[in-house]
């Protein structure tokens, strides 16, 4: 759906339910587009990296950017993650500039955003995450010291590896890592 569609239902939904003017097929469908619909069309618009609806739909419509959405109960910033291209970093900066939870958990094996973006190899985006502060020991079942370090090793991210808080020291202190992924830390 274009964005002008969707400011164009939007707005009539709106002045349809304020104004007790809805038909009854307008009415159901108007109850789940502004109602329950508007944090799944945010996960859309993250994916496919439509910024202008992600404005629209968290500043006008009041989408919830820590909404739980899909079959994997993730927010949009991991949806950002998972596809960790420039224009989703810009989203992924919007959110969190706008309440997102940097360190919410979805379920495995996707865990956090920061798992997400190692996971799918997306450095710049993990990065990102890394210095607005996200938890690199948080894991779906808690905190485990090093977790985002051993993943990355598990997955041979060894591009990550530095900017990881104490993931180098780790990696001294277990010096099989080193040939596992293939990095030597500086």
């Amino acid at each position: 759906m274009a964005i002008s569609e969707l400011k164009e239902m939007w707005f009539f939904c709106e002045k349809c339910l304020k104004n007790n003017m809805c038909k009854q097929k307008e009415f159901n469908q108007c109850s789940s587009v502004t109602i329950k619909e508007k944090n799944e069309a945010l996960s859309l618009a993250v994916g496919s990296a439509n910024i202008e609806a992600v404005h629209f739909l968290v500043e006008v419509a009041q989408a919830d950017v820590n909404s739980i959405t899909g079959k994997y109960n993730e927010t949009s910033l991991i949806i950002a993650a998972y596809y960790g291209a420039a224009k989703h970093r810009e989203i992924a900066n919007y959110l969190l500039s706008h309440g997102a939870d940097i360190d919410a958990i979805a379920k495995s094996p996707i865990d956090t955003a920061l798992i997400t973006a190692i996971w799918k190899n997306n450095i710049n985006f993990a990065k990102l995450l890394l210095e607005k502060g996200a938890n690199p020991s948080l894991s779906d079942v808690g905190l485990k010291e090093g977790y985002a370090c051993k993943y990355a090793i598990q997955k041979k991210q060894a591009e990550i590896v530095p900017y990881i808080p104490n993931c180098c020291y780790l990696i001294e202190q277990n010096s099989h890592w080193v040939t596992d992924v293939g990095y030597f830390c500086p």
